[in-house]
C-alpha cells in the first residue's frame, strides 16, 4: 500500500532546508530555556521516582476506581501522586493499589524542633540525643542517660501532640534499640501510610483499607535514578553514533546523532514547558522515541546510499530529494500506524500511561520531521564542509 507514488512525487525538501534549520534551532533554544530558566516555565517537574517520596501498597475490601483513590489522596494535600492498580490483585470484589506520594515524612523539620524542645522540657538532661531526618520517614531516634520506659516516652509524646495539635504524635510505637544497658529508642510516628489509611476509612465507608507494604524513596536514591536515566539516553545516542558511522560513514553519523539530540531535547522541553512530570516512564518514552527516530533516519540514509551508487552524476541535493520522495510513503504509513495506537492511549489512558502517550505522540511527530529536515539536511552541510577541507 502506498499513499504517495514515488514516480509522481517531486517535492523539493532540501530547497527549504535553511528555513527549517532556523526553525529547529529556535525550537531547541525554546526547549533549553524551558528546562533551565525556572522563571519561564518553572523548570523541570521531577516525578516521585526522581525527587523521592513514599510508596504505599493498600488493599481495599471493596472495588474502587483509580479516580476514587486519587481523590482521597489529593484531599490529604498530596497534589503530586501516582495511583497504580497492583498486579497482585486477585480476589473479586476487592481492589489493591500502589500509591506514590511526594512526601516521606509528615513531620517537618520545624515541627521536629518544637517536639525536641518539649521533650527536653519534659525529661531535662536525661535526654542526651534527639534525632530526626525527614528523608528517613516519620521516626525519631532518642537516647537517654538513665532508664526511661516505652510507656513514659509514648505518654510524653501524646501529651506534646495534644499541646501542639500534632495528630501524628498521639499514637506512636516505641522500640528499644541496642544493648539492654543503652537507653536508645526508635519512635515510629503515625506516618503517611497511616494517614492515608485513616482518610480512606473516613471518606469511603466500607473500604476497609489494609496497608500491605510501605517503602521510602529518598532524595539520594531519586538522584541516582535521575542520573542513571540521563546516562541511559547518552549511552543510547553514543551507541547509535558508532553504529551509523560503521554502517555508513562519518558523513552520515553526525546528522543522525544531532537529530536524536534534537528529538530528545524537544520532548523534554515540552514536558518542562507544560509542567508534566518527568519520571522513569518518561525516560522509557524518550528512549523509545530515540529508537523510532533512528529507524526512520536509517531507512532514508540507506536509500540515499543506494541512489548515490545509481545516479552519481546528479548533485547530492537532488539525490537526497529523490530518496526522501521515494521513502515518503513508508514514512507516512509508519508514523500514522504508530499514532493510531498512541491516540487510543491518549484518550483512554490516565496518569503515567497518558504522560507516556503524550511523550511518544510528540516524539513520533518530531522524529519524522527531524529525519527529513535535520538528519538529511545536515548530511548536505557536512558533505560541503568535507569538500572544503579537501580543496
Amino acid at each position: 500500500m502506498q499513499f504517495f507514488d514515488p514516480k509522481k512525487m517531486n517535492i523539493d525538501f532540501m530547497g527549504k532546508k535553511k528555513f527549517f534549520a532556523v526553525f529547529s534551532i529556535l525550537l531547541m533554544v525554546l526547549a533549553l530555556v524551558s528546562i533551565f530558566v525556572e522563571d519561564v516555565a518553572g523548570g523541570i517537574n521531577w516525578g516521585i521516582d526522581f525527587a523521592g517520596g513514599t510508596v504505599v501498597e493498600v488493599e481495599f475490601g471493596k472495588a474502587l476506581t483509580p479516580d476514587q483513590v486519587r481523590e482521597v489522596v489529593t484531599s490529604q494535600g498530596y497534589r503530586k501522586n501516582v495511583i497504580q492498580r497492583s498486579v497482585l490483585e486477585k480476589e473479586p470484589g476487592k481492589s489493591e493499589y500502589i500509591i506514590r506520594v511526594e512526601r516521606i515524612a509528615i513531620l517537618s523539620e520545624d515541627d521536629a524542633k518544637k517536639v525536641e524542645k518539649e521533650l527536653r522540657d519534659k525529661f531535662g538532661e536525661k535526654l542526651k540525643e534527639f534525632g530526626f531526618n525527614a528523608d528517613s520517614g516519620d521516626q525519631l531516634d532518642l537516647r537517654f542517660s538513665d532508664k526511661v520506659t516505652d510507656k513514659e516516652i509514648a505518654k510524653a509524646l501524646a501529651d506534646i501532640g495534644e499541646k501542639l495539635r500534632m495528630k501524628e504524635l498521639t499514637k506512636v510505637t516505641v522500640k528499644h534499640q541496642g544493648r539492654p544497658e543503652e537507653y536508645r529508642y526508635l519512635v515510629l510516628l503515625t506516618g503517611v501510610a497511616e494517614q492515608l489509611k485513616h482518610a480512606f476509612s473516613e471518606k469511603i465507608p466500607g473500604s476497609n483499607p489494609m496497608i500491605r507494604k510501605v517503602e521510602f524513596v529518598g532524595p539520594q536514591v531519586g538522584e541516582k535514578l535521575r542520573n542513571d536515566g540521563i546516562l541511559a539516553m547518552l549511552y543510547a545516542i553514543l551507541g547509535i553514533l558508532a553504529y551509523v558511522a560503521f554502517r555508513f560513514n562519518i558523513q552520515f553519523a553526525p546528522g543522525a546523532v544531532i537529530a536524536l539530540v534534537h528529538d530528545a531535547l524537544l520532548t523534554i522541553g515540552l514536558f518542562a514547558l507544560t509542567g508534566l512530570e518527568i519520571n522513569l516512564t518518561f525516560v522509557a518514552a524518550v528512549l523509545t522515541v530515540i529508537g523510532y527516530s533512528v529507524n526512520d533516519t536509517i531507512v532514508i540514509y540507506d536509500r540515499i546510499r543506494e541512489n548515490l551508487a545509481k545516479i552519481r552524476s546528479k548533485p547530492l541535493d537532488e539525490v537526497v530529494n529523490t530518496s526522501l520522495n521515494q521513502t515518503m510513503s513508508r514514512t507516512v504509513l509508519t508514523s500514522l500506524t504508530t499514532l493510531l495506537a498512541l491516540i487510543g492511549l491518549l484518550i483512554m489512558g490516565f496518569g503515567e500511561i497518558r504522560d507516556f502517550a503524550i511523550a511518544m505522540t510528540f516524539g513520533v511527530v518530531v522524529g519524522t520531521y527531524s529525519s527529513i529536515y535535520v538528519a538529511s539536511s545536515l548530511t548536505l552541510y557536512i558533505d560541503r564542509f568535507l569538500k572544503r577541507l579537501q580543496a
